[in-house]
């Protein structure tokens, strides 16, 4: 069922140590996962909060991590943007992965992670990031689909322009 897919991609991508809820039980109809919030408010989408430059770029850093920590495990989130990711307290979480598309299998797998990797930063371009989701698709895709050994221990701090 779509319901144990989405706990098996979880369990998967909590143990590659993505920023995703802790998956803890299932049941039928129903997910039991770690929560992002306190007692008092749950962690807001980031398509509802504005971020200073200098929060923004780290985020964004994390965000391209996660997709990367995904393609490493044969993975496309399939509906990534700012509405499923959570921030809280200064760090992010991807949710909602019912329709987690194979990479290497699926036809439309280019499509879909050129797709979400644009909706991100669509996001973070307007939040003062600079950003080529062109490029950084293709580096990705190149990286871990295609396995391109000439990338495989190159950094993709080095396409974002950054020194680290």
């Amino acid at each position: 069922s779509w319901l144990m897919y989405e706990y098996t991609s979880l369990e998967r991508l909590y143990s590659a140590g993505a920023a995703v809820p802790r998956p803890i039980s299932s049941a039928e109809n129903a997910l039991l996962m770690g929560y992002c919030g306190d007692a008092a408010q749950a962690a807001q989408a980031l398509n509802e909060i504005a971020l200073d430059e200098d929060e923004a770029k780290p985020l964004f850093a994390e965000a391209l991590r996660n997709i990367e920590i995904m393609l490493q495990n044969g993975m496309i989130h399939g509906d990534l943007s700012a509405y499923n990711i959570l921030y809280w307290d200064g760090a992010i979480t991807l949710i909602d992965f019912p329709q987690v598309a194979n990479a290497r299998i699926n036809s439309q797998a280019f499509k879909i992670l050129q797709r979400d990797i644009t909706r991100v930063c669509e996001y973070f371009d307007a939040q003062g990031v600079d950003s080529d989701p062109d490029a950084i698709t293709r580096w990705m895709w190149k990286r871990y689909v295609e396995l391109d050994e000439r990338l495989r221990q190159a950094d993709l701090s080095a396409l974002l322009g950054e020194d680290e």
